[in-house]
């Protein structure tokens, strides 16, 4: 009838397994191979210059993505200010942006601890040599600093500006 497996479970006494008979590549099947496809994650060359928007419940929104699929959203959810990074679908019943399982919502105060460890981050992807863009928040997205010379000459600059105030 059937036959007991090691670790639970039962099986079929009947334990005759299938040849595999599939071929093995040769080489000269190498070159008619189709090209690789491109990762999900490599980007396109253009950055995306970022712009707020409003979704379909009046809550503004940043889409860190061209196609809308991963958004930056301040939202109200029982009394209390979120900004959520979250991942996007379109539902097919009736071609709307709904909010998917994947992200996650910060309150305020988690919010600004995110923002005050910013600089910390950017040390250490400074190390890694990956450029970051410095936000100006006159409402422009900064270029990012070529080298150390063109950071120093925008603080400087800062400090002037501080002292012409005075």
């Amino acid at each position: 009838m059937y036959a007991k497996r090691g670790r639970g479970g039962f099986r079929s006494a009947n334990t005759s397994k299938k040849p595999f008979n599939k071929k093995r590549a040769s080489p000269s099947d190498d070159e008619s191979a189709p090209a690789p496809k491109k990762a999900k994650n490599d980007a396109d060359d253009e950055p995306l210059v970022p712009k707020l928007e409003t979704d379909d419940d009046k809550n503004p929104f940043v889409a860190l993505k061209a196609n809308g699929t991963r958004r930056v959203t301040v939202s109200d959810f029982k009394g209390q200010t979120l900004v959520s990074i979250r991942e996007y679908y379109e539902d097919k019943a009736d071609g709307l942006m709904k909010p998917g399982k994947k992200g996650i919502s910060l309150p305020v105060d988690q919010y600004n601890a995110l923002l005050a460890a910013a600089p910390l981050l950017e040390t250490v992807l400074a190390e890694r040599e990956e450029k970051t863009l410095r936000p100006q928040y006159e409402g422009e997205v900064a270029k990012p600093a070529d080298d150390k010379k063109d950071a120093e000459a925008g603080a400087n600059a800062e400090e002037e500006e501080e002292k012409d105030d005075e």
